[in-house]
Formats: C-alpha cells, structure tokens, sequence
C-alpha cells in the first residue's frame, strides 16, 4: 500500500493538486468526460472520450440528444433504435461523443435532481453515455457557473475559479460508476494525513455547522486511517444536499440538508459516511451475494465511536433489543440483506451484521481482525468483494477455517436465546466450586458461541469464557473467593434474544403488518410519515380487545382529548406510575402500552402532531417520547424490563 502525496501547487489553483493512491490501478485507456452542468437552467453539456473496440449502446434521458460522434477523425453516423437507444459502430480509435440538453427534473431512479439548491445525478441513469461494462479509470472534468460547485466520483485532481465559474477535475484509478452532485456551497478545508478533507455547505449552514463537522470529519478521518490505513481517495469531501439523503459516493458524501443541524450527526451520520470511503464506495459489494459493507461499516465506525466513548455496551444492548422487536416472519438470514429502506432489512443488515464482526473480533482478537482489515483492503480496493473474500481474509487472519462461523452467523436466519439451569455452589475440601448448565434454544440451534460468564464476588468480578457447540453445555468453576452472583454476557457480547423485553416503538416500525386507527383528520398521512410507509387503516369504531387474538400491532393517532378518550372507552390501563400524567404530557407525546402492542400518539394540535410524527423513526428503543412547546425532547424512556433470566444470585 502506497501513502497519497501532496503535489505542486500551481499558481492560480483555487484548492490543491492532488496526487492519487496507487491502489487497484488498472492498465489500458480510461474513460474521459468533460461536462459543463448548469442547475439553474437543468442544463448539461458533455463530452466522452473512450476505446471502444467491440461497439456498443447507449440510452439517454428525453430532453438530452447527441450532437457529434466520432472515431478518430471521421465522423459517425449513429442510428437510434425503436426504444429510444444509440448504437455505436466499433471504433479502433478513440470514441468521441458530444451529448447536450435539459434534463428533467427527475429521471430513472428517484434520486436524480438538478436544480440551484442541489444536484446529483446518480451513475448509469440516463445522463451521460454508459458504454462500459467493466471497471477502467475514469478522468472527470466538470465546470459549474458562479455560485456553484461540483464534486464526482474519484479524487479531486484540482480545483480552479475564473470569472465564468468553477473548473473541477476529478481522477479515479478503477470504476464503471460514476456519480456527480453540485451545490451552492462554500468551502472548507484541512489536511489530514495526506488527505485534502472538505466541507462544503451552503451559506447558513457553513456559517452556523462548517467547522463542527469539519472538526469532527477530521478526529474520525484520523482515527480510522491510523487503524484501516491511507484512505483509497486523495481527498474527501462532505457536502450539503437540499434532498434527505446520508449517502456515500467514491471520494465524497452527501448529508442532507435537515440532518446537518442534529446534534448527534457528526459523531454517527458523519463517520459511518467516511468509512464507507473504505467499504461500498473503495471496495465494492457483490450485492448477488449479499452486502456486507453495511454490516462492517456499521461496526467499524458506529461501534468504534462508541467504544471510544465508553458506550460500546449500551450499544451492543440497544441493538441486541431492536433484533428482539422483529416478527418472526421478518427474520431473514445476513446473506440475504442487499439493502434498501425496509426498517426489518435494516436491523439485519446492520445490527446483526455488526455484532457478527463484533464476535469474530473476539475470537480473534485486535491484532488479527485488524490486520484482516488491512488486507482486505489491499487485496479488494477498487474491485467488487463478495462474503467469500471477507471469509478468506479473516480465516488467513486468524489461521484457522472459519467457514462453520459464518455459515452459522451470516446465512441462518435468527438469534439464540440462552438460558442457565441447575446452578449451584458446591464445597470440596478447601476448594468452592460454581456448576451450572448452559442452554440455547432457538429454531436453527444451536449456535458456535464463546459465552462469556461473569462471577461477581467480593473482591472482584473474575469472567471465563466457555465455549458452547451444543444446544447444553455444562460448566464448572472453581472460586478462592466467596460469590455474590452469576451473569451470563453481562456485557451483551453475543448475537443472541436478550430475552423478555419492555413494549417499545421498534415494534411499530418493524412489523410490516402495523394497522392504523385514525381518531382525527390527516392521521392517516401522519401515520405513513411516523413509520416511512402506509399503513392499513381500522375503522375508529373497531374494538381494541380484537388485538388479543392475533397480536398485530396497532398505531393509534388523535388528538390529545380524542385519544384519551378512546383509550378509556376501551378499557386500555393508564399510562403506569411514575408516568400516570403521560397522555396529556407536554405538547404531543406517544407512548407503547406496557402490556399490549398498542401505541398512542397524540398532540394538542396538528403542527405538534406533525413535529412528533417526523420524530418517531429516532427513538425506537424507547417506550415512550413526550415534546415540549417547540418540538424540544421533553421526557423519553422505556417501561422498566422484567428480572434477568441470565444472572443468578448466589448464596451459600
């Protein structure tokens, strides 16, 4: 692996020169685009230069049309087919092409957008001749109005101004995508270790977040590189979007404009954005064979984040008691998350997928699963990586096959729910002795574990870790010291059902089978907005107790009097002590029953209710959210959980 260098700054660059890293450099012709993008009036001006020896075809977006085509120095005539697409005769030479016109204001796919506030015009959608079908290097200039900036795929070669706008070049060793937004920002950079790192954000928000979030971008840029290595692009930029997106390009992320200002995004949008810089954007995902890069993205830098804080185990808790929400039905394997907005999908994709590198890191140990890392980026860079790549990295890593690991882990659906059985303390002679049993218990148990035990005494807590193959795994333990109590995974290290849970919202959002009961006009659109979908609708005069015979959960939205009125009318308890005044708490709250799966959401008017429903997607770990006169977080909590079935008191 190479370092990236800092090249020669020449005389009249706005920005810098940037030289590239060597990795996944690839022999032969690249790809060459030169656009002038104009978002104010949707315009685009482009031209491709490129081998293409075997011919080709090409689509584009209605309102753009080609103006020239050449091999070499002749001209070509191109002929265009009954479904709209050019087809290119084989060139020995290079292909030249000029394409101009409008675009729409959306095109294929829902993220293309073009317009003064913001830009982005996804890879292969239409507005530039896709004529590759493998990954080469591709070399991107693009030049912006006045007001305007641009950033594409890759690293920025050099940035300069003149009077008629921005001139942005672009560089990226090996790809077949390529993606470029634009915006009205201002910029602000700094180097870290090699890498130009850059915020670029509209006026307001430059002004009131710019140095925040450059501050930050750089402490996890910084640790990440001293972990993982050089990050595969010369510089990386972090850009305002007018859409509400949080997504990771080669070279550049794009956070939406809503998100910016929350208090928490820089230390967990932020750096999960960055490190896709390493996996998904640098090394790429075999999505036919699953994607893994959610699953070790969210470890490496969620996790690491809150690790570094001292927070790691509530994590690992929080994650562990979102799995438990998921209906069985709702259960799939890691090996089958290609990702996509579904909440259900999400949880796997992510939570499991980040415990599973959580487990094999301490299996392995820090050094080893580092190392694997290391490798696999070097190996992986600028290519597509499938599970059997991470699979192999790992077990060279770790010196042993590791394949009954993953097999356990990635493709079976579920979690095993552990139990302890039989536990006593036994004297013999001078020696005390700890015995018990283990038990998993679960569809596809059981499960390759490394359980750790806890013993609590009364001076100190001594922890083993037991190995567990089987569905019962008997343990024994000797203690010079006299115990207090047994826990099992105190610290929530294991992908496992943490048992029985407190009602909390998770339910609503994951199950794709939540109902709706509408107790006040517009609830219905509020509703979709509180859980990202529609849902089907009960009529109001519908008796809760149905509930009871098929345990589907129910979202019921109103105003504060009508809600409470209709909980009354049911029979359904009060809200249980301390919070007995919840239902008419602050300016709209909503809160899960603690013994039914019901949530009530109310407010006092339709703007609190509003505020509420764009809300409920952030807190569903907690049983209830209660928000003040201006939106402000008021009170929030979860119904208190039952006694742990894996920690036993000990006397003798």
């Amino acid at each position: 692996m190479s370092t990236p260098r800092r090249a020669l700054l020449l005389p009249g660059m706005l920005g810098v020169l940037l030289a590239s890293p060597a990795w996944g450099e690839t022999p032969g012709p690249e790809r060459q685009l030169r656009l002038n993008l104009d978002p104010a009036e949707r315009r685009l001006a482009g031209e491709l230069l490129q081998p293409l020896p075997q011919g080709g075809r090409f689509a584009l977006l209605e309102g753009l049309d080609v103006q020239e085509a050449r091999c070499g120095e002749e001209a070509l005539r191109l002929a265009r087919d009954r479904d709209g697409h050019w087809d290119v005769p084989a060139c020995d030479a290079t292909l030249s092409l000029r394409w101009q016109g409008t675009l729409p204001d959306t095109g294929r796919g829902a993220r293309l957008a073009i317009g003064e506030a913001g830009t982005l015009l996804p890879t292969r959608s239409g507005w530039y001749p896709d004529l590759v079908e493998a990954a080469g290097p591709l070399s991107l200039e693009i030049h912006t109005p006045p007001g305007q900036r641009a950033l594409g795929s890759g690293s920025l070669v050099e940035e300069q101004a003149a009077a008629d706008g921005i001139r942005a070049r672009f560089h990226h060793p090996r790809t077949r995508d390529l993606e470029v937004a634009a915006g009205p920002w201002r910029l602000r950079e700094r180097e870290v270790d090699g890498v130009t790192l850059r915020v670029l954000f509209p006026e307001a928000l430059d002004t009131a977040f710019g140095a925040t979030y450059l501050e930050r971008a750089a402490h996890h840029l910084g640790a990440f590189q001293a972990r993982l290595g050089p990050l595969p692009f010369a510089s990386f930029s972090i850009a305002a979007s007018p859409a509400p997106v949080g997504v990771a390009f080669p070279g550049f992320t794009l956070l939406g404009e809503r998100v910016i200002p929350l208090p928490f995004i820089p230390d967990t949008s932020l750096p999960h954005e960055i490190m896709h810089a390493w996996w998904g954007a640098g090394v790429r995902v075999d999505y036919a064979d699953g994607n893994w890069a959610e699953a070790l993205t969210t470890y490496l830098a969620d996790h690491a984040v809150a690790e570094a804080a001292g927070e790691d185990t509530a994590l690992r808790r929080g994650w562990l008691h979102d799995l438990a929400a998921l209906p069985a039905a709702q259960t799939p394997s890691l090996r089958e998350f290609r990702g996509g907005p579904d909440p259900a999908g999400r949880l796997i994709g992510y939570q499991h997928g980040a415990l599973l590198f959580h487990m094999l890191r301490q299996r392995l140990g820090d050094a080893a699963f580092d190392s694997a890392l290391r490798e696999l980026a070097g190996d992986w860079m600028h290519r597509t990586a499938n599970w059997q790549a991470l699979e192999a990295a790992f077990s060279a890593a770790a010196g042993e096959e590791l394949a009954p690991f993953f097999a356990a882990w990635r493709d079976r659906p579920g979690r095993p729910e552990l139990a302890l059985e039989a536990v006593e303390l036994e004297e013999d002679g001078d020696t005390l002795w700890l015995r018990g049993e283990l038990v998993q218990r679960g569809g596809q148990a059981p499960w390759p574990l490394a359980v750790p035990l806890a013993v609590e005494t009364e001076a100190d807590t001594l922890t083993r870790v037991q190995p567990m193959e089987t569905e019962r795994q008997p343990f024994t333990l000797p203690l010079a010291d006299e115990p207090r109590a047994l826990a099992v995974d105190p610290e929530a290290q294991l992908l496992r059902h943490p048992g029985e849970l407190p009602s909390v919202l998770r339910r609503l959002l994951v199950d794709p089978d939540t109902r709706l009961m509408a107790l006040s006009p517009g609830a219905e659109a509020l509703a979709a907005r509180a859980l990202g979908r529609p849902l089907e609708a009960l009529p109001a005069e519908a008796a809760a107790p149905r509930l009871e015979r098929d345990d589907t959960p129910l979202l019921v939205v109103g105003t504060t009097e009508a809600l409470a009125e209709w909980r009354e009318r049911e029979g359904l308890a009060a809200p249980p002590p301390p919070r007995e005044g919840l239902e008419r708490a602050g300016r709209a709250r909503v809160w899960m029953h603690p013994e039914r799966p019901i949530g009530l959401l109310s407010g006092d008017d339709p703007e609190a209710l509003a505020m509420l429903a764009a809300r409920l997607r952030h807190h569903g770990q907690r049983s209830y959210l209660v928000l003040g006169a201006k939106g402000e977080t008021r009170d929030a909590g979860t119904w208190p959980a039952g006694d742990n079935p894996l920690r036993v008191e000990l006397e003798r």
